[in-house]
């Protein structure tokens, strides 16, 4: 395995982080196509989804597989300022790293666990209408590592009023082209908040 980070805890990934679209876990990055599933790094699958009145299920908005070299790609096209910003939000308000010393103390791999409440707001999942799901995997495995976590609503809008405008227009453009939407529906689309971690 690349990298430095010692994978400890892991189990199947769980449906949740499979690809919607195809039905299955991904095995390519989104972005540049890269082999995931028979490849020898790690990579971040992320989620969006929303609920909508009438419906039982929260609805995807936004689904994506990333390798680590698309993913450092993506954190150094924002500015230096938005990520100072993003980095600082989260150490001042998540417990992360405690949150994931305590649920291994406890050998808790259980996904629920992990996803079930926003890390920052502490609002569970089911009482909050959007909210973004991440998960560090490597092979067909979900590593617990910090990950997998939520964020609901009101944490991504906190973070989105940090970026700068230049960042802003970079998540836009990004998003843009990676979902595939007709062009009637890309303007209601630029309302949605989907954050890149």
């Amino acid at each position: 395995m690349s990298g430095a980070l010692e994978i400890t805890h892991s189990a199947p990934i769980p449906e949740i982080f499979y690809s919607e679209k195809e039905e299955k876990q991904f095995t390519e990055c989104t972005i540049c196509g890269k082999n995931l599933a028979d490849g020898n790094e790690l990579y971040l699958i992320e989620k969006a989804f929303e609920r909508k009145s009438g419906l039982d299920k929260p609805q995807l908005v936004f689904e994506l597989a990333c390798c680590m070299d698309c993913r450092q790609e993506m954190h150094d096209s924002l500015s230096k300022e938005s990520n100072e910003k993003i980095a600082a939000y989260f150490e001042a308000n998540s417990r992360v790293e405690e949150r994931d010393r305590e649920l291994k103390k406890h050998d808790l791999i259980d996904t629920d666990v992990w996803l079930n409440n926003c890390i920052v707001k502490n609002k569970a999942m089911d009482e909050v209408n959007e909210y973004q799901i991440y998960a560090l995997c490597w092979k067909d495995e979900m590593v617990f590592h910090q990950m997998p976590f939520m964020l609901c609503g009101e944490t991504i809008d906190d973070i989105m009023n940090l970026l700068s405008n230049k960042s802003l227009d970079i998540i836009n453009d990004l998003t843009a082209d990676l979902i595939d939407l007709p062009p009637e529906f890309r303007e209601l689309f630029k309302d949605k908040k989907v954050l890149f971690i």
